[in-house]
């Protein structure tokens, strides 16, 4: 009794937690383009908005003279959530607002960080910012310092970064094949499009008899096989730049891609259809992917590098979750209150989570 109430509670809690922590734009970024003479960090309005309030008058737009009149105290924010140090000693740091830029979810304040540590061979930049309310905020940077351009990204659980460090080839691998399974794994709209994936593996068939586990996970497969090749092309698409999509209507899309999986799970369609609508989704999905690093690969020559890394973490990240919920769902298949009572009510959640989510990215 107790491992049905387990099993209920991880398929209700995976559909119904999550969305509520989801932004309603992409994943939160910021980005940093280093040079011996500054460093331009681009920050979301929406994100600068979350850590200090800027809409003075209300009426939930940030304008042009409401970021000015934020400006010096912002400025003193940045100087508290970013240092940076040569021989263990701190460097002072000017910092200005220089306007606005766009990238692909929207409109990002853009400020100038000087410093004359910058070209010292010692130097070492530390960045806080966001950590404290936004455990996936990431800032990507590219540097080039050391003579050419070099990827970066500053995370809570590494927030420092060498200035002057050339970063090896198999350094950049693994700095990006770690934050794509980051990506996926704490990305809960694509989790939960998977998940939504794999309830109907777990369906009875003809008469009641339920496939044989390999079976299963052969279906599973070859669904989830769809799903990353239509998204690893849109993936490697849009950050190249071949074309793109506003973000705002590729997450709404994503969001209700979930609803969309979940209800067809109860509708119990075949496996080809699901084959289908997995590649097809999965060209949306990979658009999603893309956010994260379009508006940085086009500056390093090590950007193809970067992008397969970052994709082969995310298909590692989908592996581990099949490998980890399948074999789970399918054991619990076989009982009665799965299919009366768990597995309808899982599709139900997930539908209405992909709708909530939908929601609040309008």
């Amino acid at each position: 009794m107790m491992s049905r109430v387990m099993l209920l509670v991880l398929l209700v809690g995976l559909s119904v937690a999550f969305p509520r922590s989801v932004l309603a734009h992409k994943a939160s970024d910021s980005f940093m383009y280093i040079t011996a003479d500054q460093i331009r960090l681009d920050i979301a309005l929406q994100d600068m908005q979350r850590i200090q309030s800027l809409d003075l008058n209300n009426d939930s737009q940030v304008e042009w003279g409401e970021l000015r009149t934020a400006e010096a105290a912002f400025s003193q924010l940045l100087a508290e959530r970013i240092s940076i140090s040569s021989d263990d000693e701190s460097c002072p740091l000017v910092i200005k607002f220089a306007g606005l830029s766009e990238h692909s979810d929207g409109p990002y304040g853009a400020w100038l960080i000087r410093s004359n540590c910058l070209a010292q061979s010692g130097a070492q930049l530390s960045y806080s910012l966001l950590f404290d309310v936004d455990p996936l905020h990431r800032a990507l940077l590219v540097s080039d310092l050391s003579g050419e351009k070099q990827l970066g990204v500053l995370s809570p659980s590494k927030n420092t970064v060498k200035l002057n460090e050339r970063v090896s080839a198999l350094d950049t691998a693994e700095v990006f094949l770690w934050q794509g399974a980051v990506h996926l794994l704490l990305g809960y709209d694509h989790m939960l499009f998977l998940l939504a994936l794999l309830l109907p593996a777990t369906r009875h068939r003809k008469h009641g008899a339920q496939l044989p586990l390999r079976r299963v996970f052969t279906d599973v497969a070859l669904v989830v096989t769809m799903f990353t090749l239509a998204h690893s092309f849109t993936l490697v698409a849009a950050s190249l730049g071949w074309f793109s999509l506003p973000s705002q209507p590729v997450e709404i899309a994503i969001a209700l891609s979930i609803s969309l999986a979940a209800v067809l799970a109860l509708m119990d369609v075949d496996a080809r259809f699901q084959r289908g609508l997995a590649m097809g989704v999965g060209l949306i999905h990979g658009f999603g992917f893309a956010g994260v690093l379009s508006d940085l690969l086009a500056a390093s020559s090590l950007k193809l590098l970067a992008l397969g890394s970052f994709n082969v973490g995310i298909e590692l990240a989908q592996l581990a979750l099949v490998i980890l919920v399948l074999p789970l769902l399918y054991r619990y298949s076989f009982h009665a209150w799965y299919q009366k009572k768990a597995f309808p009510l899982a599709a139900i959640s997930l539908a209405a989570s992909g709708l909530y989510m939908a929601f609040q990215r309008i």
